[in-house]
């Protein structure tokens, strides 16, 4: 055998730090970048808000020395914010508005999935759809996309197992669609396996609407099973919970706050940003000054230089954030303009690649800086990723998929009869108004919506 030596080159796309935290900031809601902002205020001292307060050399070294003593490094001076007897008494009242009105440190169910996905030993391009993955959940734990849709194709075949992992983490029953799959997914992790499992899988996807009915004795010859044994599987699934998400801190669904505005003003549609709810960073005039001193001792010097990068580079993820989410805003705005004028029904097909490709960015950023923000509409405070819908109808006019789910909703409660619509009478209607969908489509987005079929609602 002859040995030989070869050349060849490769691109490879290496993830920094820096660009991984761009990524996360990207996808925090409103409220979570408040709270992240204000704990950065609070460590470093060469971030501020516009004030008047003072600082000095003697501070800074001060400062530097006790950080010294608690870590090697001073990434975690923890000391700053906690012992202000350096600056003045009183900070500008925006910085303290601020600072008071920042929520609390809960952690929430993406920051509780993100920590465990820091703990495995996994590529850049593992991390990269894990952390894809896990922004796109919404409080509940359950997709706000298609997460196909969010990859490219050097991810996609990483899907399934890092979805694989992330049924692994706790809480179970998350990176799921929906409540079904959620419960699904618990009970094949607290050990439901074979004929048991998909006895289970059976009464969740098509018997729970005849439990609640009473119709236990035609569920259980669904299933193939007497009526203690169905008794038994019923019991075990009230033990488990479809949202396994609400555990943990509430987020956008319960505390919202919009990160801009798109309203109807004399006619015309007004795009605005919410600014009032992030202060105006820069950094601190006598921190940038010292680090052009040159009288300066080394371990102060190399102190402001880090805090100096670490408050730049979170000014500069602001101010990215911020101008992706403007330019996402007006496309939707100008594409969605009938939506915001005339209301739900007018949504149209959207999606996420078309928006990326009018603002020159990947669709996996145009679904970063959609999740969890919201936008204050004459329609209510709606999550921006709403305005992004699938076409639905194989015949005929074809509308979104929120468009659709919208015009059942407007069917069902406009309807007069004594009898209660069927999921077919429903696919009727939709055709009389041009719209093709199929009966099953129907009773899916009915689910969604979380209307009872039929027979439940004819005895109500």
């Amino acid at each position: 055998m002859a040995l030989s030596l070869s050349l060849s080159q490769k691109q490879q796309l290496k993830l920094s730090p820096q660009l991984l935290q761009s990524f996360e900031l990207m996808a925090l809601p409103l409220a979570e970048l408040q709270q992240k902002i204000k704990a950065e205020i609070e460590s470093n001292p060469a971030l501020e808000i516009p004030s008047g307060r003072e600082a000095s050399y003697e501070v800074f070294a001060e400062k530097s020395r006790e950080s010294e003593k608690v870590s090697d490094t001073y990434s975690d001076s923890s000391s700053y914010g906690s012992d202000r007897s350096g600056y003045d008494d009183e900070a500008s009242d925006r910085q303290q508005s601020f600072l008071e009105n920042a929520l609390s440190d809960e952690e929430t169910l993406q920051e509780h999935l993100l920590s465990q996905l820091g703990c495995e030993a996994l590529s850049e391009l593992e991390y990269e759809v894990g952390m894809i993955l896990i922004t796109n959940l919404d409080s509940n734990g359950f997709y706000v996309e298609e997460p196909l849709e969010l990859l490219n194709e050097e991810q996609k075949p990483l899907l399934e197992p890092m979805l694989h992992l992330l049924h692994s983490f706790d809480p179970p029953g998350v990176a799921v669609r929906n409540w079904r799959e959620s419960l699904i997914a618990q009970a094949e992790a607290k050990g439901l396996k074979g004929e048991e499992l998909a006895q289970f899988t059976l009464l969740v996807e098509d018997n729970l609407e005849l439990m609640r009915a009473n119709k236990q004795a035609q569920v259980a010859k669904n299933l193939g099973i007497t009526l203690e044994d169905l008794e038994d599987l019923y019991g075990f699934l009230k033990t488990l919970t479809p949202y396994p998400g609400q555990g943990f801190a509430s987020g956008p669904e319960l505390f919202v706050i919009p990160d801009l505005s798109i309203r109807k003003e004399e006619g015309d549609l007004m795009l605005r940003m919410n600014s009032s709810s992030l202060p105006d960073l820069v950094i601190h005039s006598d921190f940038e000054a010292f680090s052009q001193e040159k009288d300066v001792p080394k371990e102060a010097m190399n102190y402001v230089q880090e805090q100096l990068k670490r408050a730049n580079s979170l000014i500069f993820q602001v101010q990215l954030r911020n101008q992706t989410l403007y330019k996402v805003a007006q496309v939707l705005a100008e594409f969605q303009r009938e939506f915001f004028l005339y209301g739900p029904e007018f949504i149209k097909p959207l999606t996420q690649k078309s928006v990326a490709d009018q603002i020159g960015v990947h669709e996996t950023t145009v679904s970063r800086i959609s999740t969890a923000k919201w936008i204050d509409t004459d329609w209510g405070i709606i999550p921006i990723k709403r305005l992004f819908s699938s076409a639905v109808g194989d015949e005929g006019e074809q509308v979104s998929k929120s468009a659709a789910k919208e015009i059942i909703r407007q069917i069902l409660e406009e309807h007069q009869g004594k009898k209660a619509l069927s999921d077919q009478k429903i696919s009727d209607l939709l055709k009389e108004r041009g719209i093709t969908v199929a009966r099953r489509t129907v009773a899916k987005y009915r689910n969604e919506l979380n209307i009872d079929p039929s027979f439940i609602r004819g005895t109500n």
